[in-house]
């Protein structure tokens, strides 16, 4: 752990108020200013305010890869391959790639890394008007942490249940089973024919952990399940453990939480190639269906992919980029996790979907019959194919390990930036850090009682599918118009520089000012256009899907609306003090932190 002494120096720079009147024409962008933002007055002499670093660019770079490679990483990708042409889904995938997902993270980490704040100070900076778009990132960032930590409850649990000699979900013969239960390990009913039949490790998620038949709709979500309350209490205290000193404590939990997934996977995928009839799986994974290509679901379906697997709009890799080195190469940081995040994704899907072959060699059925859910490929299917194989306890255990591993990354990198937020927009708050911060992982355990009721499952999937999309994409798309069209290409251009001794290349230019933009635009119309109540008829009987629709863009439109209504504030009250504060400024000496070695030491990577 170290503070920002980097071979830097202070060098003082002239700014008038003529060069201020220059600069900013535009009365939305601010002025010039340093790339330290926050400062503090001693003998007259204005410094920089120390900021926490991480202690080297591995612990930096494995903590982006620990945010970006997530649950997501498992159950998402693998069904949403599968189902958009297989091999040939990997055209657009990373056609949107480099399309939309890296302008956007490159631009996320450049901005982060030069100002050196959270996402909602960090505004004042780039273009005052639109800090709203920080306090949308904070309501996103708190609706998931609400549900997400819930999903990795669910890991805690059936890891626990997982120390034992055999598996409380391997037969059929406990409580909680009903007469259409079925087993791998009762050889007469290997045979599934009877629609209604249900295997014994999906009825050990129903009816067992998630007690979801004593909720028959999202309108009973029936009482508290204490045991899973003690599970997500297991969850936030690792949390708060792994942020209440900050990166400090954070950068030291990325050792384990970070790597520990990479050596699971490994162990898994040698095991999966040693079933029979991994072949039959893979197929339907890769095999391409070119003739896919012609349809706008499948391309809409690799870009919304590819953005959420990326993370940008939450804010979390804006606040990780602030306590990066001034002189880190962004562009290479955005590649290398890309790359890993990508690579990642494909491996996880090896292993699910020979795991699938298998499980339709040993219940002579298709493949397909297994790739209907998401959270399901988790819960139900790859615990149903680890209970047929030897050692399935210890395997159970590693699985839900690596789940719990993967999970805890995101969500402790979404608290901490929730926490650096706030304590640079209130700074009071950083007088007592480790309150603020229990505060921060207080609010969403409150907040995600619902989760944890016979009900919660509807919960959960309401807000996965409402909390995120489509706002993210609003609010990602506000930010690379507030950066780089009002704040605008040259001076984000010549901030990069300032760090990293080049100008971004012409590929990171053209995405993030055109491309991006545009296809994000897009996608946003397109969600309300395709949007089908009918996805939520599960939740109950009549009008309840129509009703949990109309919550459901309720809840997203709340986390818009800072956007609007704080860019209408500041034109109103705001834009006269602003403009009278610019006139009023005289010329004025300020020291500039300005690198004095290492500009030109590192040569453009893309």
């Amino acid at each position: 752990m170290s503070t920002n002494n980097n071979d830097q120096q202070y060098v003082p720079m002239l700014i008038s108020k003529d060069s201020h009147s220059l600069e900013t024409k535009n009365m939305f962008v601010s002025p010039p200013t340093t790339s330290s933002a926050i400062v503090q007055v001693t003998n007259n002499i204005m410094k920089p305010r120390e900021r926490d670093n991480w202690s080297n660019r591995i612990v930096y770079l494995l903590s982006i890869i620990g945010f970006v490679v997530d649950l997501g990483n498992v159950w998402r990708f693998p069904t949403t391959c599968y189902r958009n042409g297989g091999g040939a889904f990997l055209v657009p995938y990373f056609t949107f790639l480099f399309l939309v997902g890296l302008p956007c993270m490159y631009l996320e980490l450049a901005i982060g890394q030069y100002h050196r704040l959270g996402y909602i100070t960090i505004w004042n900076k780039i273009c005052p008007p639109l800090k709203g778009i920080g306090y949308s990132m904070l309501i996103i960032n708190l609706y998931v942490l609400s549900y997400y930590n819930t999903i990795i409850a669910w890991s805690v649990h059936y890891c626990i249940a997982s120390f034992r000699f055999i598996v409380p979900w391997t037969f059929c013969d406990n409580e909680w089973n009903t007469p259409l239960c079925y087993s791998l390990h009762n050889k007469g009913a290997l045979q599934v024919a009877h629609n209604a039949s249900c295997s014994s490790t999906d009825e050990y998620y129903e009816r067992r952990m998630l007690k979801s038949h004593l909720s028959p709709s999202i309108n009973q979500l029936g009482s508290l399940q204490w045991e899973l309350v003690g599970c997500s209490m297991i969850v936030f205290f690792l949390i708060y453990a792994s942020i209440f000193k900050g990166v400090k404590t954070a950068g030291k939990a990325i050792w384990f939480t970070a790597l520990v997934p990479y050596g699971v996977l490994i162990i898994l995928l040698l095991r999966s190639l040693t079933l029979d009839g991994i072949l039959e799986g893979l197929k339907y994974y890769v095999a391409p269906s070119f003739t896919r290509l012609s349809e706008y679901s499948v391309w809409q379906a690799a870009a919304v992919q590819i953005f959420f697997s990326l993370g940008p709009g939450f804010g979390v890799l804006l606040s990780y980029a602030s306590f990066s080195n001034t002189h880190d190469n962004v562009s290479s940081t955005a590649l290398i996790a890309s790359f890993v995040n990508c690579c990642t994704s494909l491996l996880y899907g090896t292993v699910v979907f020979a795991g699938l072959g298998y499980l339709s060699h040993r219940l002579h059925s298709d493949v397909r019959q297994f790739t209907e859910s998401n959270m399901g490929l988790v819960f139900v299917v790859y615990p149903e194919i680890l209970t047929s194989i030897r050692g399935a306890p210890f395997f159970s255990i590693l699985f839900f390990i690596m789940l719990l591993t993967l999970g805890l990354d995101s969500v402790f990198a979404g608290a901490e930036s929730i926490y650096t937020a706030i304590s640079d927009e209130f700074p009071i708050l950083a007088r007592r850090p480790r309150l603020s911060r229990a505060c921060v992982v207080l609010v969403p355990f409150l907040a995600s009682i619902p989760t944890l009721t016979h009900g919660g499952k509807y919960i959960v999937h309401f807000m996965d599918f409402f909390g995120t999309s489509p706002s993210i994409m609003f609010v990602v798309l506000c930010e690379l118009i507030a950066t780089v069209w009002l704040y605008g290409i040259d001076r984000f251009s010549s901030d990069v520089e300032t760090m990293t001794g080049h100008k971004p290349s012409i590929y990171w230019r053209i995405t993030c000012r055109y491309v991006a933009p545009l296809i994000l635009l897009i996608l946003y119309v397109c969600s309300f256009i395709q949007f089908d109540s009918q996805e939520f008829s599960s939740f109950g009987e009549g009008n309840t899907a129509l009703r949990v629709s109309i919550a459901g863009w309720t809840i997203s439109a709340i986390s818009t609306l800072p956007i609007p209504i704080y860019a209408c504030w500041w034109l109103l009250f705001r834009r006269q003090a602003y403009l009278a504060e610019q006139k009023t400024k005289t010329a004025t000496v300020l020291p500039e932190t300005m690198p004095t070695k290492g500009l030109n030491e590192q040569e453009a990577f893309i």
